[in-house]
């Protein structure tokens, strides 16, 4: 017997309006959208909070309780050169402004001993620097040997060796250490020559680099070093000499002394295309003049080769520009009419801008000018005191080229010439930039200028205001980036699902 309900009931089920209806295919990627958007968003989540949250953190770290004790700082590796550091840029020394230095100074033998009024008159004569000897072993160490310069110095009359000393060991860089300190506490500037013993001479680069390594070591922290100095007998470019030096000492120069180019009679310091004059020959007034025009000429500066005495000291006191801000298109001066002339480009050697303020510095002594001096000048102004013993300019701001000239006052028509200050021209640090860049280190010498510190009178520095607001710039940012991603993500699903195939009908 057949069910009629049940039979009804399965015809029912199987009548076309109740089968169902086939589901059109999706695009594909449709059906995974959901999973998608939340792997994507959970992805976004972290990746957001991780910059927004961990970078000011990084960032914004406290600052440190001066109260609570920290270890010693470790030497770093190339820390910034010491104030009054002397740099090369092409075939110029510059300072650590950039500006290009003529240094000016006297030789001292070995072993002597110098005195602070010794000094002074050298200042007051218009020197800015000493080359100190010092004399070196087979070994490449330094011992005193006092009584073998106790000649050359009475003979100088500027300075003296210890009373009653002997030849000692082992002192010769305590007391080159002594000089030194005499030296750059009057203002000026210092070379270290070594010389070395006729054994160490014969002994080649080994002793030379051994030396060099000791010197370097020990007198790498003094400002206001020109470098150290290597006798002739040394290799002209060994690595093992300059290697020597970087090992210690990552700024100061290695000038090695040979034949002057411009006169065979004479010899010159180099460091590769730089030159300081510091052989003169037979040392004569005559001689010495001829000198001094050829070292302006070329542009360079000098030591003279002994302390200097009566008519030498005369004819080495004479005006020159001991720091230009810019490179020197021309120097030249007449001993006769005592006429100074001076053009320079006001850019440095590196080809960089200098900044508002940077100073050129002439020397002015008063052994040259006993009535005073007048100044003419056109590019820049001159901000130093009548008769002050160093001229100080300032270059205009719409200038392309200084011209300056120092000739004799007649008398009565100046006030007298000033001993320069210990810091003539306070004003003088002017760092260089180039149009657009930030400033490099110069050569392999590093014209290393490195920005200046600004101080702020609240004591907070310039990173933690921006470490204050990267406290709350961050996490804005961040959630600002999720808005966008998620709203992205949104319109991407929606997008999927409108565009889909509608379900048939009338099936």
């Amino acid at each position: 017997m057949v069910d009629v309900h049940a039979s009804a009931d399965l015809t029912a089920l199987d009548h076309p309006s109740r089968r169902r209806r086939p589901r059109a295919a999706r695009p594909a990627g449709t059906r995974s959208a959901p999973r998608r958007l939340a792997l994507t968003t959970a992805v976004a989540t972290v990746a957001i909070q991780v910059v927004a949250g961990a970078v000011p953190v990084a960032w914004a770290q406290p600052a440190p309780d001066p109260s609570v004790a920290s270890p010693a700082p470790v030497r770093s590796v190339a820390p910034e050169p010491p104030a009054g550091t002397v740099l090369r840029v092409g075939r110029f020394a510059v300072d650590l402004d950039g500006r290009t230095l003529f240094v000016r100074g006297v030789s001292v033998p070995p072993d002597t001993v110098l005195d602070q009024a010794t000094v002074a008159r050298w200042a007051a004569a218009g020197f800015t620097a000493a080359r100190l000897g010092v004399r070196m072993e087979a070994d490449g160490t330094f011992s005193g040997q006092a009584a073998g310069a106790a000649g050359a110095a009475a003979a100088a009359g500027q300075a003296r060796p210890p009373a009653g000393a002997g030849p000692t060991v082992g002192d010769g860089l305590d007391r080159l250490a002594a000089s030194v300190a005499t030296v750059t506490g009057q203002g000026l500037r210092v070379m270290i020559q070594i010389v070395p013993t006729a054994t160490a001479a014969r002994a080649g680069d080994e002793a030379f680099a051994a030396g060099l390594r000791r010197l370097s070591s020990r007198f790498r922290d003094v400002a206001g070093l020109v470098g150290f100095e290597l006798a002739a007998q040394a290799s002209a470019n060994s690595p093992l000499l300059s290697g020597a030096v970087r090992l210690e000492d990552a700024h100061h120069l290695l000038w090695r002394s040979g034949p002057a180019l411009f006169d065979p009679t004479a010899s010159t310091a180099t460091n590769d295309e730089a030159a300081l004059l510091v052989g003169w020959a037979g040392g004569d007034p005559a001689t010495v003049q001829r000198l001094l025009s050829a070292a302006e000429s070329t542009q360079i500066g000098w030591f003279f080769d002994r302390p200097p005495t009566g008519p030498l000291l005369a004819a080495l006191a004479r005006p020159y520009p001991a720091a230009v801000a810019g490179v020197p298109v021309s120097l030249a001066y007449n001993p006769s009419g005592r006429l100074l002339a001076l053009s320079y480009l006001p850019v440095s050697p590196a080809g960089n801008v200098f900044r508002p303020g940077a100073m050129t510095e002439i020397r002015v002594p008063a052994e040259a000018y006993p009535d005073g001096y007048l100044v003419r000048v056109s590019g820049a102004t001159v901000v130093s005191a009548p008769g002050a013993g160093v001229v100080c300019l300032v270059t205009d701001a719409a200038a392309a080229r200084v011209d300056v000239r120092v000739e004799p006052a007649s008398a009565g028509g100046a006030p007298p010439v000033a001993p320069p200050p210990g810091d003539p021209c306070p004003a003088a640090g002017a760092t260089t930039t180039a149009p657009g860049a930030a400033t490099a280190p110069a050569g392999a010498t590093g014209g290393g200028i490195g920005p200046a510190a600004t101080g702020r009178a609240d004591g907070r520095s310039a990173d933690e205001n921006v470490n204050g607001m990267l406290l709350w710039a961050l996490p804005l940012a961040g959630a600002t980036g999720m808005t966008v991603v998620l709203a992205g993500l949104w319109s991407r699903l929606r997008r999927d699902h409108s565009h889909g195939p509608a379900s048939p009908r009338g099936e």
